[in-house]
């Protein structure tokens, strides 16, 4: 408003002069200047105390994150009293002393009980060892008696064997006594040559020789059943009695031979009337019969003594086989339940270490529960000290706070008004040309070059900035609008996220030709999607060659996100919205070239600068 009221007042003076009109002219002219050059030195001082200011925004926030950090702390140091500070430090106290006990009654407790446990262990174990040495020494009896018992029954046996020998002595004797007795029968056949046959002689001979022949049938019928009495007992015997029989049945042939002899000889006795003949033959004959009457006595007596015998044996060979069986099942049970003593012994061994391991592991669990108490003992301890060093600076955090109260006012109203003067920049370049502070939302201002409301977005013109960048770099922007540039992906975002966006790409190649592309539609999303491009409605005189990259996301040296098997932003040492690495690409090296595909011609053109600006549709239609 000044600066019109000031051309006003010299336009009226230079009216009221006519003379002096042209100096007046010049003169204005010259004021005129003077003002354009201070408002443009007031706008660069705005420009660099905004700068300075974007700078500093990091540093504000900071600030006042310690400002609030600070009021809080000031605030818990009022709401507190002395009071509370000292029950903390008693309670402290006592937490460290309870712990300091708790790990006495710990250490007391681990030593009655590791001594009680040993004591019983041991106690455990010296019965157990008692009871093993008696069951020893009771399986040691057991066997010294069965060496007894054996010893016995060897003895029985060689009296078995004493006995069999006696026997067969004995049966010695038989046989020579019948071999007497064949003599005698000769002797008596040789005799009776000479005497006759009396027949009444004859039946008493007869009938003694059925006596005879009862008697000897008697004796066998009683050795068969005493023989087979004895051998219902086992076969353990058979093998002694079988050599006996064997001699019996000699004994019993022999005894036959002789029979039929006597009857032989009887047949073929002459008889003789003689009374002295007679009576020698039947002294004779009753010396016979008594002879024979001996031996089958004796023989039956030695039956019966050798049945005796082997049911006594048999007896106690049965008695001695059971009771060897008995003690070897006795012997058997005690060496099972010794295992199973032993096992069971062996399992509360290994449990008793089981639980001696938890022990230790509870004794180190809470060895660690105290260490941490300690340690939380000692932070605490540590935390009031400095509480108590902070309540003693109270007055000097007071000053302090209000110091940054005062700061904090200043930088909350020095923020307001940077808010309003970022709020008053205009959102385009319809106002005017070149320079300009574009407000963006909430983001910081962009510095941007205006020309016919178009916003330049983009430039390369002699390859001074090297364009080989970061995704990071190529995201927030490099260059200068008044050299070679590049505004940032994240601008470019913000600048057509309302879909009401065009752009125009102004190309000249090494032959000074210029060219022109425009697309009605362009947008560049955000960065979750790789700043994905899309670009539409193409006319100009430079062929449709930035479509090809419609829908492409951008890519940089150190993020490849073309569709190539090549990586395209690395080849070409420049970031674009690669899809196979040509067509369009104005941020290559320079000294590479820069390069428009031309679809009339079929040919690549060779740029040598180029300018990308956008704008503001008339019409949108927002989705």
């Amino acid at each position: 408003m000044s600066f019109k009221w000031l051309v006003l007042i010299l336009i009226a003076s230079a009216l009221g002069d006519d003379v002096d009109l042209a100096d007046t002219v010049k003169l204005l002219r010259e004021k005129v200047n003077a003002l354009i050059d201070r408002r443009q030195e007031d706008y660069n001082a705005l420009e660099e105390s905004l700068k300075v200011a974007m700078e500093k925004n990091t540093e504000l926030t900071v600030l006042r994150n310690e400002v609030k950090q600070l009021r809080k702390e000031v605030g818990l140091l009022r709401g507190g009293s002395g009071n509370e500070a000292k029950n903390e430090r008693l309670r402290v106290k006592w937490l460290g002393s309870a712990v300091t006990e708790l790990k006495n009654e710990l250490a007391e407790v681990l030593t009655a009980r590791n001594a009680s446990e040993e004591l019983a262990q041991r106690a455990r174990m010296k019965s157990e060892i008692a009871l093993l040495r008696g069951d020893v020494a009771q399986v040691g009896r057991g066997i010294r008696d069965l060496g007894g018992r054996l010893t016995r029954i060897e003895a029985s046996l060689g009296t078995l064997r004493v006995d069999i020998i006696g026997i067969k002595e004995r049966a010695g004797q038989v046989t020579r006594s019948c071999a007497d007795i064949a003599s005698q029968l000769s002797t008596v056949q040789i005799e009776m040559k000479s005497l006759k046959y009396e027949p009444h002689v004859e039946a008493k001979n007869h009938l003694s020789r059925n006596e005879i022949n009862e008697i000897i049938d008697d004796q066998e019928e009683r050795y068969k059943r005493e023989h087979h009495r004895s051998f219902r007992h086992g076969s353990s015997r058979s093998s002694v009695l079988k050599r006996i029989e064997e001699r019996l049945s000699g004994l019993e042939h022999k005894i036959a031979i002789v029979s039929r002899k006597r009857g032989m000889i009887e047949k073929r006795v002459v008889y003789e009337n003689s009374e002295i003949s007679l009576v020698s033959l039947k002294s004779l004959k009753e010396d016979f019969l008594r002879q024979l009457l001996n031996v089958t006595q004796r023989l039956v007596t030695m039956e019966k003594h050798l049945v005796d015998s082997d049911l006594a044996t048999l007896q106690s060979l049965e008695t001695l086989e059971d009771k060897i069986t008995s003690n070897q099942s006795e012997l058997k049970r005690e060496v099972a339940r010794i295992d199973v003593n032993a096992a069971r012994k062996n399992a509360e061994i290994s449990l008793t270490r089981e639980d001696i391991g938890n022990l230790r592991r509870t004794v180190q669990a809470l060895s660690v529960s105290a260490s941490k108490l300690q340690e939380k003992s000692d932070v605490q301890q540590e935390s009031i000290s400095e509480l108590v060093k902070k309540i003693d600076q109270t007055p000097a955090l007071d000053s302090a706070v209000a110091r940054a109260v005062n700061i904090t006012h200043e930088l909350e109203h020095v923020e307001d008004e940077y808010r309003l003067m970022v709020d008053a920049l205009p959102s385009n370049c319809d106002a005017k040309d070149g320079l300009t502070l574009l407000g963006n939302g909430q983001g910081a201002p962009l510095l941007v070059s205006c020309h016919a409301g178009w916003i330049m977005v983009a430039r390369r013109m002699d390859g001074i900035v090297d364009f080989d960048r970061s995704w990071s770099e190529y995201a927030s922007g490099f260059g200068s609008p008044l050299n070679e540039f590049w505004v940032g992906n994240e601008a470019l975002h913000r600048l057509t996220r309302d879909n009401c966006t065009k752009i125009k790409i102004d190309l000249t190649d090494i032959y000074g030709i210029r060219w022109t592309a425009e697309y009605d539609h362009f947008a560049v999303l955000s960065e979750e999607t790789g700043y994905q491009l899309q670009v539409g409605g193409y006319s100009g005189n430079a062929t449709d060659a930035f479509s090809y990259q419609n829908n492409m996301k951008f890519s940089a040296k150190d993020k490849d996100m073309d569709i190539s098997s090549a990586d395209c932003a690395a080849n070409y040492h420049g970031g674009w919205w690669f899809s196979h690495c040509q067509h369009a690409n104005l941020n290559a090296k320079y000294s590479l070239g820069l390069t428009w595909y031309q679809s009339d011609s079929n040919e690549w053109m060779a740029v040598t600068a180029s300018t990308m600006s956008i704008k503001k549709k008339d019409r949108c239609n927002s989705s």
